[in-house]
Formats: C-alpha cells, structure tokens, sequence
C-alpha cells in the first residue's frame, strides 16, 4: 500500500473522532442501557482495507476496543499471512454497544446504529 495516513492529513481522523463522541453519547436504542463502553473502531483512519464485526463481545465491551481477545489473534495470524501491517486497517463493528444475550441480526439496534441520520 502506497498511500499512508500522515498527521499533517487530520481531516479523516477529525471525521471518526466526532462519530466516536456521538455513539459514546447515543441513547437511541436500549443498549446503551447495559454497556460498559461504546466499541466505535480502531486503525488507520485513512485505510484503504477495513474489517467489521458484527457486535462487541464481552472483552470489546470492557475495553471499549473492537478484536480484542482470541478475536485479534487469529486476525493478526490472517494479516501477517498476507503481508498486511494490522496498523494499516480499520477495525470496527456494526453494533457499537454489546447486546445482551440476543443475536445482533435479530436487534432492532443495527438498524439504528447503521442508518440513524447525522
């Protein structure tokens, strides 16, 4: 990969920062209820290869970092087979709240995470 993030370029990363600060603070489903942290996402804010989960885990919703765990294991594994520096990804998830014991697919909350207007 050629093109790299450098800090003189900050527009991406000023862009994530203020979708971090507005799921930190969503309250437009009942997950924000019982999580611990919001999982907004890790990496290269300019990468040109990311990398989505489906919901946090417990780990995730701990630590507030998404692939944390057995989970970033075998994703470095798969990365380091292909020659990819896991700094040059994005990782995040669609769920930024840990849902509690339901399936993802079946929460109403993906829907709003995905689609709410800004």
């Amino acid at each position: 990969m050629t093109d790299t993030y450098t800090p003189a370029d900050t527009s991406a990363g000023t862009a994530l920062d203020s979708l971090r600060g507005r799921c930190a603070d969503c309250r437009a489903c009942p997950l924000w209820e019982t999580r611990t942290k919001s999982v907004f996402g890790v990496g290269d804010s300019r990468a040109r290869l990311m990398f989505v989960g489906e919901a946090p885990g417990g780990e995730e919703d701990k630590t507030g970092i998404p692939f944390v765990g057995a989970a970033v294991k075998l994703l470095d594994r798969y990365l380091y087979a292909v020659g990819i520096a896991r700094e040059s990804v994005y990782i995040a998830n669609i769920l930024k709240c840990r849902p509690p014991h339901i399936p993802p697919r079946r929460m109403p909350a993906s829907v709003i995470c995905v689609s709410r207007p800004g």
